[in-house]
Order: C-alpha cells, then sequence, then structure tokens
C-alpha cells in the first residue's frame, strides 16, 4: 500500500473516531446498563436471611427486553454511521476522490464499524464475569452463561451490521438506510404472514393459522434473539447467520464497485430497483388492506376496496420517496398496470386450476380424520387428550370417517360465508391417508345451517369418549373427593367424601356425560348451576360444569336434599 493510500486510510479512520465513535461509547454504556448494573444491584440488595438471589436461568433473563433493543438498533446505527459518507452529495464527491479504491475504503469502514460492536461487547463480558465472581453470591448464572450471551450476541449484531451495510450500499439517505434495514430484517416473517393470511380469503378452506408457527417467528431475527431466554442457537443456527454476514459483506463490496457517485441523496441508487421498490410497496399494502377489511367487514365488496385502496396509498407513497415530491399523480399507468397484474394474479388464485378447494380423499383412502377447532393440536399431535375435555379428536371409526367426510363435502359445495351476527364456530378437518399423506382444511361455519352434521358426529360414542377423560376406561386415577361450587359466589356447597357416595355421583355424571346433546359442545346460552369438582387420588383435579343437561346428576343431588344448597 503506497503512503498517499495508508494516509487516507489513516485519516478515514481518525475521522470516523471524531464523528461516530460516540455509537461505540453509547453501545458500551447500553450493555453495562442491561447486564453489568442489575448483577451490582443484586449483590447490593441482597439479604442473607431472606436468600433473595435473583432467578436468571440464563443471561438473557436479567433485562430481555432490553437486551434486544440493544442488539437489534445499534448495529443499525453503526451501518448507518460507517456508510454517512457515501449519502450525502459533498462528502461522497470528497471521500471517491481520495487516493483510495473503493474496495479498501468500504472494507475498512465495515471493520471500523464491527469493532465498534464487538469492542464493547468483549468490555461487557469482561466487567460480568467479574462482577460474578468477585461478589460473593450464589449466582444461578456463571461465566459459561456469559460466554454464551457473549457469541450469540456477537453473531446476531454482525448479521444485521452486515445486512446493514448491504442495504446502505443500495440506497442513497441515511434515513432511508435505517427504515429499509428495519424492514429487511422483518421482511421474510412479514411477507409469509400476509400471504398466509390472505389467502383464506381466496382459497376456501385454507387454513393459515397452520404455516403461521413459531418457526416462522424465527426468520426475525430480533424475535428469535428475544426467545434465546429459552432456546439457544444451535451450531446449525449459527453458521447460517455468520455465511450470511459473509455473503452480506461480499455483497456489498460487489455493488460498491458499481454504485454510481452521483446516487448520493436518491432513494436507491440502482435505477433497476426503483420499480421493484414501488411495486413491492403497493404489493404489501395491498395484501394488508385486503386482509384488515376481509376480516372486519367479511364481504367481497370490503375485502376488494380494501385491497384497492391500500394499494394506491402505498403506491403513492413510495412514488413520492423515489421522486422527493408529493406530485406523483401522473405516474397513474404505472398503477393501473399493477392492478391490472393482480387482478390476474387474483383471478388465477380464485379459480384455483389445481382444485385445492374441492379435494375431499376417498372414503378407502383415509385411516383417520381430524375433527376439532384448532389447528395447533393436527400440527403437535401429542397435545390430544392432554387435557380433561378436548374439543380436537383423531377419529378412526368407520361411521366417524364418513361424518366429517360428508360435512366436509357439503361445507366445499356451499362454501358458506358467516355473519358477524349468527353463531359460527370454526371447523378444522384434518385427513391422514393411509400412504401417510396428510390433508387439513379450516372453515367458519354457521352452526344453525350445519347443526345435523355437527350432531353426527359429536354425539357419537367415539367422539364423547375422546372428548371427556372420565368416559375413557383408565383415563383418571380413583376420585377421592367431589366439591361442587355455587357458580356465582364460588364457595363450596357441596362436599363428597365418602367413597361409596362418590361412586354413585360419578355414576350419575357419566350418564349426563353420554347424554350431552350437541347443543353442550357448540350451543350458547346454557344454563350454568355449578362447577364441579372431582380431586383424584394422585393429587391432580379436573372440573366439569355442572348445567342444564346434568340431569340424573341433579336428580341424585335432589334425593339427597342437596341441590338446595347449590341454589343458594
Amino acid at each position: 500500500m503506497s503512503a498517499k493510500r495508508l494516509s487516507a486510510n489513516r485519516a478515514m479512520w481518525t475521522q470516523n473516531v471524531r464523528q461516530i465513535g460516540w455509537i461505540a461509547i453509547i453501545h458500551l454504556l447500553l450493555w453495562l446498563a442491561a447486564i453489568v448494573l442489575p448483577i451490582g444491584l443484586s449483590y447490593s440488595q441482597y439479604d442473607p436471611k431472606v436468600g433473595n438471589v435473583p432467578q436468571w436461568k440464563n443471561v438473557y433473563y436479567i433485562s430481555n427486553g432490553f437486551e434486544t433493543l440493544i442488539a437489534w438498533l445499534v448495529p443499525i446505527l453503526a451501518a448507518a454511521g460507517v456508510l454517512r459518507y457515501m449519502h450525502e452529495k459533498r462528502s461522497a464527491d470528497f471521500i471517491h476522490s481520495l487516493p483510495i479504491r473503493r474496495t479498501e475504503l468500504l472494507v475498512g469502514q465495515m471493520v471500523f464499524g464491527w469493532l465498534m460492536l464487538v469492542g464493547p461487547l468483549v468490555v461487557a463480558a469482561i466487567a460480568a464475569i467479574g462482577c460474578l465472581l468477585g461478589l460473593d453470591l450464589p449466582w444461578p448464572i456463571g461465566a459459561s452463561d456469559v460466554w454464551r450471551w457473549f457469541g450469540e450476541t456477537l453473531v446476531v449484531e454482525t448479521f444485521i451490521f452486515a445486512l446493514g451495510i448491504v442495504v446502505g450500499v443500495l440506497v442513497g439517505q441515511s434515513i432511508v438506510h435505517i427504515v429499509l434495514t428495519n424492514i429487511a430484517l422483518f421482511f421474510p416473517t412479514g411477507i409469509m404472514v400476509l400471504l398466509f393470511s390472505n389467502l383464506p380469503l381466496w382459497l376456501y378452506g385454507f387454513p393459515g393459522g397452520y404455516y403461521l408457527s413459531e418457526k416462522l417467528m424465527d426468520w426475525a431475527v430480533p424475535i428469535r434473539y428475544a426467545m434465546l431466554t429459552d432456546r439457544s442457537m444451535d451450531a446449525g443456527e449459527i453458521g447460517m447467520l455468520l455465511l450470511l454476514s459473509l455473503l452480506f459483506f461480499g455483497l456489498s463490496i460487489w455493488l460498491y464497485e458499481r454504485r454510481p457517485t452521483e446516487a448520493a441523496g436518491q432513494a436507491l441508487t440502482f435505477s433497476i430497483l426503483r420499480p421493484l421498490f414501488v411495486y413491492g410497496v403497493a404489493f404489501c399494502m395491498c395484501l394488508t388492506g385486503g386482509f384488515y377489511f376481509g376480516q372486519v367487514g367479511q364481504e367481497w365488496g370490503w375485502t376488494i376496496f380494501g385491497y384497492v385502496a391500500f394499494s394506491l396509498i402505498g403506491y403513492a407513497i413510495a412514488q413520492m420517496v423515489m421522486m422527493k415530491t408529493w406530485r406523483v399523480f401522473h405516474k397513474w399507468k404505472g398503477y393501473v398496470a399493477f392492478a391490472a397484474a393482480m387482478t390476474v394474479l387474483f383471478l388465477a388464485v380464485r379459480l384455483d386450476p389445481i382444485g385445492y378447494v374441492s379435494r375431499v380423499p376417498e372414503f378407502a383412502d383415509i385411516e383417520k380424520v381430524y375433527f376439532g377447532q384448532s389447528v395447533m393440536n393436527w400440527q403437535y399431535r401429542d397435545r390430544v387428550g392432554s387435557e380433561f375435555e378436548q374439543y380436537d379428536q383423531f377419529l378412526r371409526t368407520k361411521d366417524n370417517i364418513k361424518a366429517v367426510r360428508a360435512f366436509h363435502e357439503q361445507l366445499v359445495h356451499d362454501q358458506p360465508l358467516p355473519s358477524h351476527f349468527g353463531n359460527v364456530h370454526p371447523v378444522v378437518i384434518g385427513y391422514v391417508l393411509k400412504d401417510g399423506t396428510r390433508l387439513i382444511r379450516r372453515y367458519e361455519v354457521p352452526v344453525e345451517a350445519y347443526k345435523p352434521y355437527f350432531q353426527r358426529i359429536m354425539e357419537s360414542k367415539e367422539y364423547k369418549q375422546q372428548y371427556y377423560l372420565l368416559l375413557r376406561p383408565g383415563g383418571y386415577s380413583p376420585i377421592r373427593q367431589v366439591t361442587i361450587r355455587n357458580v356465582n359466589t364460588g364457595q363450596e356447597a357441596v362436599v363428597l367424601a365418602e367413597p361409596k357416595e362418590i361412586d354413585s355421583f360419578v355414576d350419575a355424571l357419566k350418564r349426563d356425560l353420554w347424554n350431552k346433546p350437541v347443543d353442550s359442545f357448540i350451543g350458547g346460552g346454557r344454563v350454568w348451576n355449578g362447577e364441579i369438582e372431582l380431586l383424584q387420588s394422585d393429587g391432580d383435579s379436573f372440573s366439569l360444569s355442572l348445567d342444564e343437561y346434568n340431569l340424573h346428576v341433579r336428580q341424585w343431588l335432589e334425593e339427597r336434599h342437596m341441590w338446595e344448597k347449590i341454589e343458594k
């Protein structure tokens, strides 16, 4: 490296220290406040008689929300700081006139920005370990926990910083840089949420919630960082983030070599990205508006209004950002082209060329069916049967498989639109086929119009036996006490402790459960008289409602002159 280039690099670092060195200081102070300060405060407030040591499972429990904000926002600020020179016309012209190659210039800035992240982290980690070892308390965390926090936080901050660098090369304004970096962090999760939330509007029965799993939140790095309290990163996740960081750094250098100097002050530096940005914003706003008005209005007119209004607003805002003026109304032809493309796309989905909506498996191909109201228990099958009352069921008898399939066929044929003012029940229908494939659909079903279908399934012996563990052989431990509480006061009205009385009462209760009509599962307006609590011999307890359908229980209580106590 020549003397002139070495001097130019040294001058850039000196200028960085003067102008943005404060970011490193703020970074350090924030981590000291989030990690080290709570440790010191806990020591000062410790009482040996009480033993009030904080129950931190790991470093992230110390101040989780604060730590997440630091790891999320400071790297973006650091990226904006080291690239600020290329976003201002004067500084861009001056810096690029120096005898230094663009690659060397950007690499130097990236190294300086990364050191502003790693330096404070190292100091904070050493300070935290020093406090834990130097302050004589039985801390629930140790040096290994701090180093785990240091490693994972460094990986996350490096990834966010690398993403901020590549975004900064693509834009020409610092404000746009910060905004777009935050959007890019949440874009993978956000766009999937929007797509899966809109598809049920166009594909009848599409179970959007089934695809919106917890794993989808991992794609948003700040949210994933907040979840490190309970689930640490594995080697694959760390490797992926580091690999992406290297790719972002490499892409930044490649783009910077081709970035026009005169792009400083423009929203986006490459002209090919400008229509992508405009139509991307319009598309995301379109999905947001359609989902909102589709949920609120539940009519096609309102849904279409949401698509048009929000996409138009998004298109106009994006054009204003690109052109740096509010006079963008002459760009209407671009919006017409966008609207035409979206119309074709939505019609293609609505016409369902692959037959997604109408697909109902043949009876001979079905091994078992799932009938319930939650996609979660379909996704996590081990949860089924874990509660005393279990609406969601896997049914295996031929009669129930035929009944669920007939219900599904009728829903596909009718495609009813639920009303805000009617009794509507969510219905999730899933199939496990004999070849191992699975199929799931979700519907909002008006209860009154389809009550015979509900009745055929939910009044079956198999369904009730699955719904109530009390009806399953060996589904519960022996009952050692029965307590009936007044529904209004919550006070104990009747307590049964005699084994013979308990057995007789449970027999009456079982008869009522076998006889309960479908209205007890999905109907409204039941008359509640109290709550029955059954204490098992293993110490666990479960409760059932005492309502108008408990005829045998009421008769049993009246014969023993106990019903009057419940009504008081």
